[in-house]
């Protein structure tokens, strides 16, 4: 009993890399698995870690690779070892779809945040919105259609494109809206350098540390975790 509970470890170990139908199906569900992770992500908590001040978004980043990075592995790690290209693939194509959903939220929501940054910021007097009694909604209504038609006339075609030229330009916005006794400057959230070196590092450091889990898959399994396998299989 002793000698076949010793050799079975072995054998397993040593066997050849999944490949074909096998292979291509273990792939396909940590492509999947990692998909419905990293765009749920890129939707909410990547998006807001791209706002955050001082770059600390990218630690974010960073940790959620480790994140999408075990449910990928979870959902393949009995077919093990894979294809490395394979696996390299099916990890480029999570993060690039997350890291693009997290960039597209923030231009989506642009001129929403435009309005809440505008009008609720508390600054010096003179750079304050005048809120008239029960004009809330108006005032909010012209910001929002102001910055809409900023972006169209001054970086074309506006939009997430015009957003895009707009960071990119680091100009301010000198608001000039019907409700307002005179123009009011609006400076960018952040230098346009700041933006562009958190968004581009961050596509990086996101495969860097999702690979850094799903790259097991193009390892055989230990014996320690075939031993703890075996014992979950009840042997």
């Amino acid at each position: 009993m002793t000698s076949v509970t010793e050799s079975e470890p072995a054998t397993i170990s040593t066997a050849p890399a999944a490949s074909g139908p096998h292979a291509t199906a273990a792939l396909l569900r940590a492509l999947v698995a990692g998909l419905v992770a990293s765009l749920a992500l890129g939707l909410t908590l990547l998006t807001w870690a791209l706002s955050l001040m001082f770059m600390l978004g990218l630690f974010f980043f960073m940790l959620f690779g480790l994140l999408v990075g075990s449910i990928m592995f979870r959902m393949a790690s009995r077919s093990r070892p894979l294809p490395r290209r394979g696996v390299m693939a099916v990890t480029g194509i999570v993060v690039a779809a997350g890291w693009l959903t997290a960039i597209g939220k923030e231009c989506w929501d642009f001129q929403d945040d435009f309005v809440n940054a505008v009008v609720n910021r508390r600054t010096f007097e003179k750079d304050r919105l005048y809120i008239p009694q029960g004009g809330y909604d108006r005032v909010c209504g012209e910001v929002h259609d102001f910055i809409v038609a900023h972006l169209k006339s001054e970086y074309p075609p506006g939009g997430a494109l015009g957003y895009l030229r707009y960071t990119w330009s680091g100009d301010g916005v000198m608001l000039d809206i019907p409700s307002q006794p005179r123009k009011i400057p609006v400076a960018p959230r952040v230098a346009p350098w700041v933006w562009w070196v958190r968004v581009l590092a961050a596509l990086p450091l996101f495969f860097f540390t999702t690979f850094s889990v799903t790259s097991g898959l193009a390892r055989l399994p230990s014996e320690s975790e075939l031993r703890r396998s075996a014992q979950m299989a009840g042997f």
